[in-house]
C-alpha cells in the first residue's frame, strides 16, 4: 500500500507536483539550515573551487533528476515498495556518509540540486498539461 495516492504519481497531476516541491523545499530549507548553522560535527568552508565545483555537479544532478522523472522505467522502478524502501535506504545512507567526509561540496551540491529540480519538474507538468 503507497503511502500517497497512485494518481499523484502522474506527471500531469498538480497535487503531485506540490507534494514534489514540498519535499524539494524540505530538503532547501534542511541543507541551508545544516550549511549556516553547521552542526559540531562537521566544518564548512566555502572556497571559490568548492563553490563552482559543487554548483557544476549539482546542476548536473539536477538534470539527471529531472530526465529520470520523465523516464516510464525509472517511474515504474520506483512503484515497487521494495526496491523503493531498499534504495533510499541506501541513499540516506551514503549521503550521511558524504556529508561526514565532504560537507561542504555535499550541501552545496544538495541545495544546487533542490534549486534546478523545481523549474524542471514545473516544465514537466506544465509539459504533461498540454498534452
Amino acid at each position: 500500500m503507497s503511502v500517497i495516492p497512485k494518481e499523484w504519481g502522474e506527471l500531469d497531476s498538480t497535487a503531485g507536483l506540490l507534494y514534489e516541491l514540498g519535499w524539494l523545499l524540505l530538503m532547501f530549507v534542511v541543507l541551508g539550515s545544516l550549511l549556516v548553522f553547521q552542526p559540531f560535527f562537521f566544518d564548512v568552508k566555502i572556497t571559490p573551487i568548492r563553490l563552482s565545483g559543487s554548483i557544476f555537479l549539482g546542476v548536473v544532478l539536477g538534470v539527471l533528476l529531472v530526465v529520470s522523472t520523465m523516464s516510464e522505467r525509472a517511474r515504474r522502478f520506483w512503484e515497487i515498495h521494495e526496491y523503493r524502501f531498499g534504495a533510499l535506504l541506501v541513499f540516506s545512507l551514503l549521503f550521511q556518509t558524504v556529508l561526514r567526509l565532504v560537507p561542504t561540496w555535499t550541501l552545496l551540491t544538495g541545495i544546487t540540486v533542490s534549486i534546478v529540480t523545481v523549474p524542471g519538474r514545473i516544465a514537466i507538468y506544465l509539459q504533461a498539461r498540454t498534452e
